[in-house]
């Protein structure tokens, strides 16, 4: 600005030269010389700052980085952590470098992080949109007088909400549909609930024990099949969708509801050699490194289950390939200081609804695994891990919050967009100091 200031100045020094000047013409060409050749030099000045600027914002953009690195780095040393095993990644969304990594490729108990690869799973192979449902089926369609001339058909999509009382609610419905009695079997083409381990032959007998208390005689036995090419569809009942379930999982971090939908999946997609194993092959299809991983149960209460900070962020950052799945994920995650299992903390900071992140804890265990977002928009992948600590979760938790804080600030620096004005975050007490 003082450049462009001085540039004014001898411009219009140049027009009015003839006037300041009262003592000769001669005077007044020495001094638009003079003027002139300052006005030249200025400007080789701006040129050069033109070009040295950019220069010099990338050195500042390498200096930032260096210095979070630093700090991060301080607040992983923390004296609360003496003792315990520390992991750390993070990593640029737009463009996948490595921005901050501290043990990143050792394994460490997740807790309830590994909801993240269970439900990031659920939406990988079954879709966004999907939405569970249970279907009967017979090979013709019922008579006037409401009778089934063969088997009736049950087949669901291993819902992982469905239980005994869906049989209840399915016969109750086919009684007022006007069905009246079946005259063949009942029979199980497929998982009706995540409870039927035996290919829908549980589904089979659920289904007819409901019709019986519902008056409606069943002249055969329950068995296990396939619906046969040309069908008849009795009724179809949609429970849930996808998104909801997933929402109810991750937000207030439901163990139960992660379980069972673990195992709809196994159900569905499983085997049984290795009845987890196709989540492993799922994301090593996708370039992760998931050496190592141990998945004992969908709701991270095992202190066997093992996960790797970097296979946390490498699958966060491949969900964001899916406008679709990551919304789903977005919209079940906790935001710091609104909602969830973060809404009480890091509010009042710049953190304040930038951070999307589950949140996982056990006995001397606690992890944080998700986005800092800019414009709502992952722009970092991250994930804390931290065991066997002697301290306070609390005071585990205030390590995680200012290392949040810190790459949401680095983000929002980096992204260079603006931001609005948040007070600094509190300042981190060591052990033993008075909260």
């Amino acid at each position: 600005m003082l450049i462009l200031r001085r540039l004014t100045i001898y411009l219009r020094a140049l027009r009015s030269a003839r006037f300041i000047c009262d003592r000769s013409a001669a005077d007044a060409v020495r001094l638009r010389w003079h003027l002139w050749h300052r006005l030249a030099w200025l400007l080789v000045v701006s040129i050069a700052l033109f070009w040295v600027q950019p220069l010099a914002s990338a050195g500042s953009l390498e200096d930032s980085t260096a210095q979070l690195r630093e700090t991060l780095a301080g607040l992983m040393a923390h004296p609360a952590l003496h003792g315990a095993r520390v992991g750390a990644a993070v990593i640029s969304v737009p463009d996948g470098d490595t921005v901050y990594s501290l043990y990143s490729d050792q394994l460490f108990v997740p807790a309830s992080t590994i909801k993240l690869l269970v439900t990031a799973t659920a939406l990988r192979l079954l879709g966004p949109q999907f939405v569970y449902q249970t279907s009967v089926w017979s090979p013709v369609p019922p008579s006037q007088q409401g009778v089934i001339a063969g088997d009736l058909v049950i087949a669901g999509t291993a819902d992982p909400t469905a239980d005994s009382g869906q049989y209840r609610q399915i016969a109750r419905q086919l009684k007022a549909r006007g069905i009246s009695s079946v005259q063949g079997n009942i029979i199980g083409a497929g998982p009706l609930t995540v409870f039927d381990s035996d290919e829908g032959l549980q589904a089979a007998r659920g289904l007819r024990r409901a019709l019986l208390r519902q008056g409606i005689p069943v002249a055969g036995s329950p068995a296990v099949g396939t619906a046969p090419p040309s069908v008849y569809l009795v009724y179809r009942e949609a429970s849930t969708s996808l998104h909801e379930y997933i929402q109810a999982i991750n937000l207030y971090s439901d163990n139960q509801r992660a379980v069972r939908l673990l195992r709809s999946l196994r159900t569905s997609f499983g085997g049984d050699d290795t009845p987890y194993g196709f989540i492993g092959e799922l994301w090593a299809e996708a370039g992760l490194d998931v050496s190592g991983l141990q998945l004992i149960d969908g709701s991270g209460v095992s202190h066997r289950n093992r996960v790797s900070p970097d296979l946390l962020t490498s699958l966060l950052a491949e969900m964001t390939d899916d406008d679709g799945q990551l919304s789903v994920l977005l919209d079940s995650l906790p935001l710091a200081g609104v909602r969830g299992t973060l809404s009480g903390r890091m509010k009042d900071t710049v953190a304040e609804g930038r951070v999307y992140a589950k949140t996982g804890t056990l006995n001397r265990v606690s992890c944080l695994a998700g986005y800092i977002t800019v414009d709502e928009a992952p722009y970092l992948a991250f994930a804390l891990m931290m065991d066997g600590y002697s301290c306070p979760v609390s005071k585990v938790r205030k390590i995680q919050d200012q290392v949040t804080i810190h790459l949401t600030r680095y983000a929002l620096a980096q992204s260079s967009r603006p931001s609005s004005l948040h007070p600094d975050p509190p300042s981190l007490r060591a052990p033993g100091q008075q909260q």
